[in-house]
């Protein structure tokens, strides 16, 4: 049965993530962590770069790192909350700087997690995995509203 709804019902090795980071090697290292773990994974050097493959092929998932030239991730997490077709896919935003303030720009932006650079390898998967299951209970959460208002 094709499932609709990115994420919902998925097997980590049916999420689609898409990792945007201007740092190749970070992008084949983590690459390689979620793909032994079953997730497809495309990556993006760019922020523009990310916004065109996410269009084309919406994922699950984006990582995004926040420190890039160009266009950065704030910048491109607010420009993935503008744009109906990917508004609601969950943003993860990565950071080599541990502030307060930085956290909490990125949650403006629209990000539903940040976490800090370097990390371990589980922290990420687990927050991949939160992220996913964020998505899906406020899915669930939207229709059992739409539940609701028909029957009633």
């Amino acid at each position: 049965m094709k499932q609709e709804s990115p994420g919902i019902g998925r097997e980590p090795m049916e999420s689609r993530v898409l990792f945007i980071d201007d740092d190749a090697s970070i992008g084949k290292l983590v690459r390689g962590l979620l793909e032994q773990r079953g997730f497809q994974v495309t990556l993006a050097t760019s922020g523009r770069q990310g916004l065109d493959i996410a269009r084309s092929n919406p994922p699950d998932v984006i990582l995004l790192d926040v420190m890039m030239p160009g266009m950065d991730g704030f910048e491109v997490c607010g420009m993935i909350r503008q744009d109906q077709a990917l508004h609601k896919i969950p943003v993860v935003m990565l950071t080599a700087m541990d502030s307060q303030d930085l956290h909490e720009r990125a949650c403006s932006a629209g990000a539903e997690l940040c976490m800090t650079k370097p990390f371990w390898p589980e922290r990420l998967l687990n927050v991949v995995n939160i992220a996913l299951q964020n998505v899906t209970l406020k899915r669930i959460q939207g229709h059992k509203k739409t539940l609701k208002r028909n029957t009633a």
